[in-house]
């Protein structure tokens, strides 16, 4: 009977961490922009980045701006299936020559477009609600 118990709570265990391995990963991104080049950011951002970025299974749940002016930042947040997922599909992305070209494009026209990025992969809680269907 032991032996049973024993296979159960293994059985168990191996389920849950099943589960939590599939839970989604958010990733929060945090971009200053450089002064002056906020417009080229968010026109490379929206007209060239997304649908890229699309491409490539990004699932963008939002973006948003804060900051006083002449500090403005960019804020996005991204829903991943896993981690895996995450790191090949940015691994990906990045090397992808269309993305290298742009980069390398605006950055020679403009300048720097971004001075800082901050990059958290935030995983979510046993306890963490299902997500708001609230917009």
């Amino acid at each position: 009977m032991k032996q049973f118990a024993l296979l159960v709570l293994l059985f168990w265990c191996c389920i849950a961490n099943g589960l939590q391995a599939q839970r989604p990963v958010y990733q929060l991104r945090i971009y200053e922009l450089h002064p002056g080049n906020e417009v080229h950011f968010h026109d490379r951002f929206r007209d060239q980045c997304m649908p890229i970025m699309k491409r490539y299974g990004f699932d963008i749940v939002f973006t948003a701006q804060s900051g006083p002016s002449g500090h403005a930042e960019f804020v996005y947040l991204l829903r991943w299936k896993d981690r895996t997922t995450q790191i090949a599909v940015w691994k990906a992305f990045l090397a992808d020559p269309e993305w290298i070209a742009i980069k390398k494009s605006t950055s020679a026209k403009f300048g720097d477009l971004v001075d800082d990025v901050q990059d958290r992969s935030l995983d979510m809680l046993p306890y963490t609600p299902s997500p708001s269907q609230v917009p």
